[in-house]
């Protein structure tokens, strides 16, 4: 899960919320930055992603909740629907 950073500023038309998107590796702990994924998950149509891990070279399933947290678990941990 990606360190999220509470920061919010007031405005007229609401709340905004920043929150930092860079995530570890869960096998190796290898750091990946936004930018290493950012504009892929932007153009998918059901928002999931998978990339392989810089580090260990493992697969990682990257996704965002609705408030923005990225989620990431290793694909061979999925499990499967029959």
């Amino acid at each position: 899960m990606a360190k999220c950073i509470d920061i919010q500023i007031g405005e007229s038309r609401g709340i905004v919320c920043l929150c930092q998107t860079d995530f570890n590796c869960p096998k190796c702990g290898k750091l990946h930055t936004e930018d290493d994924y950012y504009k892929q998950l932007d153009k998918s149509k059901h928002g999931l992603i998978y990339k392989k891990c810089k580090g260990c070279g493992v697969k990682l399933g990257i996704t965002s909740d609705i408030k923005g947290d990225i989620r990431v678990w290793l694909k061979e941990e999925e499990t499967k629907l029959k």
